[in-house]
């Protein structure tokens, strides 16, 4: 995982070597493979949703401990 703008400015954006998945959405989508693009953006959907839910979770946790 990983932010795209900066990942891809930054580390000049070398196939093969500087790969994250956000890249690999987007290289996936210019190359019309859809089905991997499509793929790699619910993995990133799918984490971002995760990542919510146990922030959730813990600041709830952590107030009814307080």
């Amino acid at each position: 995982m990983g932010e795209f703008g900066a990942v891809s400015v930054v580390s000049g954006h070398i196939r093969g070597m500087t790969n994250t998945l956000p890249l690999h959405v987007e290289v996936s989508y210019n190359e019309y493979d859809s089905v991997s693009a499509f793929a790699g953006a619910s993995i990133l959907a799918g984490l971002a949703v995760i990542t919510l839910i146990l922030k959730t979770f813990l600041e709830w946790k952590q107030k009814n401990n307080s």
